[in-house]
């Protein structure tokens, strides 16, 4: 005879017990948001709308907005567990407003909760992932924004903030081509995120003690959704080909090359042009310049940086242009030094070199980012919209 016992456990194990009470729990929790699920669904994609205002009343709970919406209590479950500020939606007081928005779908697009005795919390839906604003966020409808004001850094006080890591980056990758974030940043400054409901803002502005610097995205079906100043243009530049006017390219960027000072076979990670010796050296693209520098076999050098990814380096150099140092901001076209043969050069000539993310490329071949402008056709209205953006915003 089979002894149950040995094959079943004690039930009056508190560990049993307590893990089948979860596990029933759990189920009971699904069973129960399923079934309010279809109670308060409406047929048909709740009649086709895609907007849904609610205002609480005695005895709401935010589930009854959330399935009279159409939506399902499988995404509510995931929304709950998705981020700790979402337990704020269990503790709604009447005279607080809803405001939940599907796309052309019907799928979840964002929820805005307006509470009376707080900030608005922004809930997004993308890509299958929740993402949260609560944090000086204030209602312009049909507008949120948020801000980050500086007292450390952009990183540490934009997750004070509650910005998402990929929104700082991509703030950073926009910015850098007209700020330097070290040494161009003073407590107090201001970074203003305007929200439309996307996973990104639809303006950045930076509001500064010196100057403002204001952001709209423009999404293009060939390039896709970039930044634009007020003009219409990305901070960007686009780049010279080359520094100076040369008379042929001497030598190429190539794995293997007879190197004629060190009599040996080695890569030659630039492009050398030819020119006489005092022609001066301009620089392809505005940005930053990195460093001023003596180095072996560059000689006189110069480093120029330029966004986040890209470095031009310019060597060989006669001299320097007047007064360049460090940190020093530079424009497209000026002057950084003059053709020469200091360092391992047999003859006067420029050695360029271009590197994305530290990694050498060849100048004759690489695809540098361009300088995008919004559609002539639809710079009217772009303008247009981003002015009123920023009368909603107070910004001048």
């Amino acid at each position: 005879m089979t002894n149950f016992q040995d094959r079943w456990p004690n039930p009056s194990s508190k560990q049993l017990v307590l893990k089948i009470n979860k596990s029933f729990l759990r189920i009971l929790l699904l069973a129960f948001l399923g079934g309010l699920s279809a109670l308060y669904a409406l047929p048909s994609h709740a009649d086709g709308k895609h907007e849904f205002h609610f205002e609480v009343s005695r005895g709401d709970v935010f589930y009854r907005f959330f399935f009279t919406a159409g939506l399902n209590g499988e995404l509510l479950n995931k929304m709950m567990k998705s981020d700790e500020r979402a337990s704020r939606l269990s503790r709604i007081a009447p005279g607080d407003k809803f405001k939940i928005t599907l796309d052309d779908n019907h799928d979840l697009k964002k929820i805005i909760f307006q509470p009376l005795d707080a900030n608005p919390l922004l809930i997004t839906y993308s890509k299958q992932k929740f993402r949260f604003v609560s944090v000086n966020i204030q209602p312009t409808e049909p507008l949120t924004h948020s801000t980050i004001v500086i007292s450390k850094s952009l990183n540490y006080d934009g997750k004070k903030a509650g910005i998402e890591p990929e929104v700082i980056d991509l703030i950073i990758a926009n910015f850098t081509w007209a700020m330097d974030f070290s040494r161009d940043l003073q407590k107090g400054d201001k970074f203003i995120l305007a929200w439309d409901g996307g996973s990104t803002p639809s303006a950045i502005i930076y509001v500064g003690a010196r100057k403002t610097i204001a952001l709209f995205a423009y999404t293009s079906a060939v390039t896709g959704k970039n930044y634009y100043d007020i003009s219409g243009k990305t901070l960007n530049d686009t780049f010279d080909f080359t520094g100076l006017k040369y008379s042929r390219i001497s030598s190429s960027f190539t794995k293997s090359r007879w190197h004629p000072v060190l009599k040996k076979y080695r890569s030659h990670k630039g492009t050398d042009f030819a020119a006489p010796k005092g022609r001066p050296v301009y620089a392809t693209a505005k940005g930053t310049v990195k460093h001023v520098a003596v180095v072996r076999g560059y000689g006189n050098v110069v480093y120029l940086s330029h966004g986040t990814e890209i470095v031009t380096l310019y060597a060989h150099l006669s001299k320097f242009a007047a007064g360049l140092k460090t940190s020093q901001k530079i424009k497209k076209g000026q002057l950084v030094g003059y053709v020469g043969s200091t360092g391992l050069a047999t003859g006067p000539h420029l050695h360029y070199e271009i590197r994305i993310n530290g990694v050498h490329q060849d100048a004759e071949k690489v695809k540098l980012p361009k300088q995008l402008s919004v559609p002539t056709n639809t710079l009217s209205s772009f303008k247009n919209k981003a002015k009123s953006l920023l009368e909603q915003l107070g910004i001048k």
